[in-house]
């Protein structure tokens, strides 16, 4: 019987570093480098406990391991994971995405933009430092994460204090082209659709750069 539990503890303890030692593959795949250092370092330390303890197991650690096993499983895993996702989403409609922007027509995001805050649908682009024209990407996906829609804002000069802002919205089909492209004027409350030629017009008065 003592044998046995020898045998049982030193299988135990191949399981849990082979674990950390596939996970910190995983996380080198997914370009969570903390993780990919750290899990190797930690499997390292059980294979020493393992090794100290080869002939006299330990059993103390392994209840906590097996909890910190199917904890990171469900939650740290899942939402590593999750994270590397968006970011994949983050760069593919990014600027990567300028090029057939351009080629549609539609605002692109200029070079010295960057992200918001950002989750599986939806994320903001905007200048690092706030002036006028241009100020603002949101580009929100639909439940499958293909284009749904991009919406942009550019600020006009105050009109007797009153903000106004011209407002670019483009729709996508499914297969990835413009569906449709909305033009919207807003001074305070007030509001009136515009044409594309009326857009471009107000955008040429004001000296500003349209980024399509």
């Amino acid at each position: 019987m003592p044998k046995l539990k020898i045998i049982l503890y030193r299988i135990c303890m191949g399981v849990v570093i082979i674990w950390l030692l596939a996970v910190a593959v995983w996380e080198y795949q997914i370009d969570n480098h903390f993780q990919a250092i750290f899990l190797p370092l930690l499997a390292l330390f059980i294979i020493w406990q393992t090794i100290k303890d080869w002939h006299k197991p330990n059993w103390r650690g392994l209840p906590a391991m097996a909890v910190w096993i199917v904890f990171a499983s469900f939650f740290y895993l899942p939402r590593d994971y999750t994270k590397h996702q968006n970011k994949l989403r983050l760069d593919k409609y990014g600027p990567m995405l300028n090029a057939r922007r351009v080629k549609l027509g539609i605002p692109v995001i200029p070079a010295n933009w960057q992200p918001g805050s950002y989750d599986d649908r939806e994320v903001t682009w905007s200048p690092k430092d706030s002036a006028g024209g241009h100020q603002s990407k949101l580009i929100f996906l639909d439940s499958l994460h293909r284009l749904d829609f991009e919406d942009d804002t550019y600020y006009l000069k105050r009109a007797d204090s009153v903000k106004r802002y011209v407002d670019i919205r483009t729709y996508f089909s499914k297969s990835g082209s413009v569906d449709s492209t909305d033009y919207t004027y807003e001074a305070g409350m007030n509001n009136k659709t515009l044409s594309r030629t009326q857009a471009d017009s107000i955008f040429k008065a004001e000296e500003i750069r349209k980024d399509y």
